[in-house]
């Protein structure tokens, strides 16, 4: 991955970690401080030079505590190489071109803090964020009005799931209960 000039933000800065490594794969960018802003998830170095990703462009993200397949427990971001803006090397872009057949256009970002107990306010914060700025086109965060009609017209005139429904988290934790 190219790192670009990246400016420190100043406006809508939730959460600052320093000494976050960053990782292309498994591929050391070098240490440097993460922001999580309103907008992006911005890693920036000691020379300024780092990525911006909005929140549009992270596929997924996830905790990971398995050290048997990165040797550092870490926050997992897949990136849509399409939405995010980033400059790859010429020889990544080779690799990612012939990995796009298999798993398609994901660039893995791993972003390993010094202090381990960042891990969960990174995945929060990001997770924030994801919510805050979804998707212009994605058809998953339609209208909210649209959404409480739909979870309504699920329930049994008293509230209940009907029998069969899957559980998640949108639905009434309480109609989970009273069911068993």
């Amino acid at each position: 991955m190219i790192l670009q000039e990246v400016a420190q933000p100043s406006e809508g800065i939730k959460l600052v970690v320093n000494n976050v490594q960053a990782f292309y794969k498994h591929d050391s960018l070098g240490n440097g401080v993460l922001y999580i802003t309103d907008r992006a998830v911005i890693w920036i170095t000691t020379g300024s030079k780092g990525f911006s990703v909005s929140y549009p462009a992270i596929v997924l993200h996830a905790i990971s505590t398995d050290v048997s397949s990165f040797p550092y427990e870490h926050v997992f971001v897949m990136v849509d190489k399409r939405k995010s803006g980033l400059e790859l090397a010429a020889a990544e872009l080779e690799d990612e071109e012939s990995d796009d057949d298999e798993e398609g256009p994901g660039l893995e970002i791993r972003l390993v803090p010094d202090d381990k107990d960042a891990l969960s306010s990174i995945y929060h914060e990001i997770s924030v964020g994801q919510e805050e700025n979804p998707e212009e086109d994605d058809p998953m965060f339609d209208d909210e009005e649209e959404e409480e009609m739909e979870e309504e017209e699920g329930m049994n005139g008293d509230g209940q799931m009907p029998s069969g429904q899957w559980f998640t988290a949108e639905n009434n934790l309480c109609a989970i209960l009273t069911e068993f």
